[in-house]
């Protein structure tokens, strides 16, 4: 069985504003259903699973517990200090910035490619960032230096790739289907997405990350690198049969201030749980859009396609 290290993250908020469970038969409740949980959990990491499961209510932290190993290679327990590569969530963090950008000013979601990337030509310049974002654009899901559908592989998460190759490379690529025809998950559509934001913008994509969706939720553990890097303990990952895999800082799989484009926008944060909380308190809080009008729209959206 191929061993995963996962974070886990289950966030509750408070109905009527109170940090506290409301009665002795409510917390008996929640105990329950946190015991059976914490059950299945520790039955998991036994088949390879890591993790942190985190539950917050009303603001306050109620559960926030390590299950697995940190290494493949070690029994190091996980615990809420260690830093996890979050993956495809990357994503969440894309969308929710461009809704906060369109917001300001900076484009409309409704814009093509080719409309905010100048002189960009080929079939996927038809496509709209509100299709990227859907991932209804038609685009496949990863690309190969001639803009040819390849097949997913971890090593082409760690390609040395700029944003400059990635958009010449996007130029190169056939849609595979009619741009709202269907969804098709693409991860080329999420780098695109942070590209045409840094374009826009004059600012880089950390830079976009760290002004409007970390400060608002006050996230302080979420980044592509940290001014403490290599003081932090992070969990690694695993392949079958115990395999190390590694992690991008420990075992250099990135630059020494970030990944590969074929990571920016689509897959490469690292978090810890609580800071990956904090993202999603926020998104449920409603701290990134001054616009409730705007904020009705994201969570529409993300409804529809999620």
């Amino acid at each position: 069985m191929t061993r995963k290290l996962l974070t886990m993250l289950c966030a509750v908020r408070s109905l009527n504003g109170c940090g506290d469970l409301a009665n002795d038969q409510e917390k008996t409740n929640f105990d329950s259903h946190t015991q059976k949980v914490l059950e299945r959990l520790a039955e998991a990491s036994n088949d390879g699973a890591s993790g942190i499961l985190r539950i917050t209510y009303g603001g306050n932290v109620l559960v926030e517990s390590g299950f697995g190993s940190a290494s493949c290679t070690d029994d190091e327990i996980v615990t809420a200090a260690h830093v996890f590569m979050i993956g495809s969530i990357t994503k969440e963090f894309t969308r929710v910035l461009g809704f906060v950008l369109e917001a300001r000013g900076a484009f409309s979601l409704n814009d093509t490619v080719s409309r905010l990337l100048d002189d960009f030509e080929g079939p996927i310049g038809q496509v709209t960032l509100q299709e990227l974002m859907d991932h209804t654009g038609g685009l496949p899901d990863t690309i190969d230096r001639n803009g040819r559908p390849v097949a997913y592989t971890v090593e082409y998460d760690y390609e040395p790739v700029s944003r400059d190759e990635l958009i010449a490379r996007a130029e190169l690529a056939e849609l595979i289907a009619e741009p709202g025809d269907k969804k098709q998950y693409s991860n080329l559509g999420y780098q695109l997405l942070a590209a045409i934001y840094e374009i826009a913008t004059d600012q880089t994509y950390p830079e976009l990350l760290r002004r409007y969706i970390y400060a608002p939720a006050e996230i302080r553990d979420t980044d592509f690198w940290f001014s403490d890097t290599q003081q932090r303990s992070f969990a690694d990952g695993c392949r079958a049969n115990n395999e190390h895999w590694g992690n991008p800082i420990d075992d250099s799989m990135w630059g020494e201030r970030g990944p590969s484009w074929n990571l920016v926008g689509a897959g490469g944060l690292l978090s810890t749980a609580s800071s990956l909380g904090n993202f999603f308190e926020g998104v449920g809080a409603g701290v990134y859009f001054d616009n409730p009008e705007q904020e009705q729209k994201y969570k529409a959206s993300r409804m529809l396609f999620s």
